[in-house]
C-alpha cells in the first residue's frame, strides 16, 4: 500500500528556485550598496543578468510552487487557482496605475526634486542620492536617516533596472505589496489547512484600499511588511533551510523589516512574545529562543545601520548609535502643538487620530487631479487616497473581542480545579489558534501609536498598515464562523469590492459622467 503522494521534488525545486531568488536579490542590493559607495569603481551593468535571473528564478519558483500545490491537495485546487486569479488581477491593477501620473509630472518645484504621490517627494530622492554616492549632508536630508536605508534600496533598485522614472521607482513596491497577498493566504492555510478561512483573508488584505495605495508608490511601508509576513510564515511554517530553523530565520526577516522602517520593532515585538507565551517546548526553552530571535534582529539591524552609516556617513553619524539617536531624536520632533496636530480632516476639521483609525476619518488625497467639462460637472481624473476599507475595520469591534472572549473561556477551562476538557478542545481549534495570533498581532501593531498619541507624538492615519493584515485575518475568521450567516459575509465582502473599487486611483474606463457620480 502506497502512502499519500507528496511530489517533493515538485517542492525542492519550488524552494531551490524561491532562495536562489531571494539570494539574487540580496546580491543585486549589495551591488547597488558599493556603486553607491563607490560609484566609479563599481558599476551596475551586472545588474541586468542579476535582474533576469531574479526573473526567471521567481517566476518559475512561482509556477512551481503553485503546480506542487494543485498536485499536492487536489480538493483544494478551486481555492489556489482563485488565490493565483485574485493576486494576477491586483498585480494588473497596480500595473494599470504605476506610470499615473507620469514622470514629467512628478517633479516639485519648491525643492527641486522629484517625486509625487504623498511621500514621495523624500524617498525617491533618497533613493538617488544611494545611487549617487552622496554622503549626507549637514542636515542629512538627502539621507533620509529618520528611517532605515533597505526600503530606499529597494526602490534604487528599481531606478538602476528601469530607469529613473516612474515605473522604475514604484516596481518593486507593486512587486512586493502583491506578494504579500499569496503570503497571508499561506500564513493562514500553514496554522489552520482551512481554505476558506484563508481565501478570505487573502481577499480582504488584496483589496485593502489603504494597502492598496501605499502598495502603489514608492514609499517605505510596504517593504517593512513584506519582510514581516514572510517572517510569520517561516514561523507558523516551521521552514527550516540547512541547519537554520525557524525561529532563526523569522529573525533575519525581522531584521530586515526593521531595515526597511523603523516601525517594524512593534512586529518584532509581537512575534517574540507569541513565541515566548505560545511557542513550542516548556517555558524555558521558549524563553530562549525568543531571546535567540530578539538577539538575531538587533545584531543584523546594528550591522545593516552600521555598514550604511560607514559608507554614507557624515562626520557626525559614524556609528549605529548616532543613526539610532537620529531616529529617536527625529521621532521626539513630531510633536503635536496648539495650532496642529498632523492631518486634519477635510470634513470634519479635526485632527486625525488613532482614535479616528477604527472610527471614521474622511479620505487624505495623496495625489488628486480634478477635471471640470463644460463648467457642468467634475470628476477625479486620478486620485491616490489615503483611507482604510472601513467595512473591514469596523468589524474589528466584533472579532477582536470574540477572539478575546474565547480565549478567556479557554484558560479559566484549563486553570479551574477540575479542567474542562470538553470547553478546551472545542475552542482550542486551529482557527481560533490563527485569530489569537491575530489578535495579538493588532494589538502590537496598533496600541502603541494610541500611547504615542496621548504622549503628544504626532501621528498619521498610514501606520496603522503593518495592523491591517491582521484586521484581514480576525474579518475572515469571524466571517467563517458556521453561526455567521455566510449570506452576510458575502456581503461584507461584497462592500469591501465596492469600497476598493470607489477609491480606486484610476478609473478612466468609465464614462466621465459615472466618475461623476461616484465622486473618488
Amino acid at each position: 500500500m502506497t502512502g499519500e503522494k507528496t511530489y517533493s521534488g515538485l517542492r525542492f525545486w519550488t524552494l531551490f528556485l524561491a532562495g536562489l531568488s531571494f539570494v539574487d536579490l540580496a546580491i543585486m542590493l549589495v551591488v547597488i550598496t558599493l556603486h553607491a559607495a563607490w560609484p566609479g569603481n563599481v558599476q551596475v551593468a551586472i545588474l541586468s543578468p542579476l535582474f533576469y535571473i531574479l526573473s526567471g528564478a521567481s517566476g518559475a519558483s512561482v509556477v512551481l510552487g503553485l503546480f506542487w500545490l494543485l498536485f499536492r491537495y487536489p480538493q483544494h485546487r478551486t481555492t489556489l487557482l482563485l488565490v493565483m486569479l485574485m493576486t494576477t488581477g491586483i498585480l494588473v491593477a497596480h500595473f494599470y496605475t504605476i506610470n499615473q501620473p507620469p514622470t514629467s509630472q512628478c517633479f516639485d518645484s519648491t525643492t527641486y526634486v522629484q517625486g509625487c504621490v504623498m511621500d514621495e517627494i523624500y524617498y525617491v530622492p533618497a533613493a538617488q542620492a544611494l545611487l549617487s554616492g552622496e554622503k549626507c549632508g549637514p542636515y542629512l536630508d538627502n539621507c533620509n536617516l529618520e528611517h532605515p536605508f533597505l526600503s530606499k534600496a529597494v526602490i534604487a533598485a528599481g531606478i538602476v533596472i528601469f530607469g529613473n522614472n516612474d515605473f522604475g521607482w514604484r516596481f518593486f513596491e507593486v512587486l512586493l505589496g502583491t506578494a504579500c497577498i499569496p503570503i497571508l493566504f499561506a500564513i493562514c492555510w500553514s496554522l489552520t489547512r482551512d481554505s476558506t478561512l484563508s481565501l478570505f483573508a487573502a481577499f480582504l488584505l488584496a483589496f485593502e484600499t489603504l494597502f492598496f495605495a501605499h502598495s502603489s508608490i514608492a514609499v517605505i511601508d510596504i517593504q517593512a511588511i513584506f519582510f514581516a509576513l514572510l517572517a510569520f510564515l517561516v514561523y507558523v511554517a516551521d521552514v527550516r533551510i540547512w541547519k537554520l530553523d525557524r525561529v532563526t530565520l523569522a529573525g533575519i526577516l525581522l531584521a530586515l523589516a526593521a531595515l526597511s522602517k523603523e516601525t517594524a520593532v512593534f512586529l518584532v515585538a509581537f512575534l517574540v512574545t507569541y513565541n515566548l507565551l505560545f511557542g513550542s517546548g516548556k517555558k524555558l526553552s521558549r524563553f530562549i529562543s525568543s531571546a535567540r530571535m530578539l538577539l538575531i534582529v538587533v545584531l543584523i539591524f546594528i550591522a545593516g545601520l552600521q555598514l550604511y552609516v560607514t559608507l554614507f556617513g557624515n562626520s557626525s553619524t559614524t556609528t549605529f548609535i548616532d543613526d539610532i539617536s537620529y531616529i529617536l531624536r527625529y521621532g521626539a520632533s513630531l510633536k503635536c502643538t496648539a495650532t496642529g496636530c498632523g492631518w486634519v480632516d477635510s470634513v470634519l476639521h479635526a485632527p486625525i487620530t488613532p482614535l479616528n483609525w477604527v472610527t471614521f476619518y474622511s479620505a487624505i488625497g495623496y495625489f488628486v487631479t480634478r477635471v471640470t467639462i463644460n463648467n457642468t460637472y467634475t470628476y477625479v481624473s486620478l486620485g491616490y487616497w489615503g483611507i482604510s476599507n472601513f467595512f473591514e475595520v469596523w468589524l474589528t469591534y466584533i472579532w477582536a473581542p470574540y477572539v478575546i472572549y474565547l480565549a478567556y473561556k479557554l484558560w479559566t477551562s484549563r486553570t479551574a480545579l477540575i479542567a474542562d476538557l470538553t470547553i478546551a478542545l472545542r475552542i482550542d481549534t486551529p482557527d481560533f489558534r490563527l485569530a489569537r495570533f491575530a489578535v495579538l498581532w493588532f494589538i502590537f501593531a496598533y496600541f502603541p501609536y494610541i500611547v504615542l498619541y496621548f504622549y503628544g507624538r504626532v501621528t498619521y492615519p498610514y501606520y496603522m498598515l503593518p495592523a491591517l493584515p491582521a484586521i484581514s485575518i480576525g474579518c475572515a475568521f469571524l466571517l467563517t464562523r458556521k453561526w455567521f450567516p455566510r449570506e452576510v459575509a458575502y456581503v461584507v465582502l461584497m462592500g469591501v469590492f465596492i469600497w476598493f473599487f470607489l477609491y480606486y486611483p484610476d478609473k478612466s474606463f468609465l464614462p466621465s459622467q459615472l466618475r461623476t457620480i461616484l465622486g473618488h
